[in-house]
């Protein structure tokens, strides 16, 4: 599990200095950036592939919003779900692997806002 907090760590420092470094993506559209850095990560080249990713994050982030509009200040557990979820697409892990690395990384990394209502 240590090697997919360190894949976790560097995605998600990647995605935050995008977002802190860009004037036109609000963090709560950080998910957004997921599989760009998966596939940069992974030298993918497949197009098809990219837009499955897109279009699965997009969903689980309509979904996990459905229920709580606010949770989209969660930008940095929507992006690391939405990485993980990259995985699931390629068909590198199942769903049962992804909920054990993200209930590892909620264990070690702090993905929360403070201020969320």
């Amino acid at each position: 599990m240590k090697e997919w907090l360190k894949k976790v760590e560097n995605a998600l420092s990647k995605a935050l200095k995008s977002v802190d470094s860009s004037d036109e993506i609000p963090r709560e559209n950080m998910y957004m950036l997921a599989p760009i850095i998966y596939s940069q990560a992974h030298n993918m080249n497949n197009g098809q592939l990219l837009k499955e990713m897109i279009e699965a994050n997009d969903e689980q982030f309509r979904e996990d919003c459905s229920h709580d509009e606010n949770s989209k200040l969660q930008y940095k557990y929507h992006y690391v779900s939405s990485f993980l979820n990259c995985y699931v697409v390629a068909g590198k892990i199942d769903e049962m692997k992804f909920d054990k690395i993200m209930d590892y990384i909620n264990e070690k990394l702090n993905l929360f806002e403070d201020e969320y209502k």
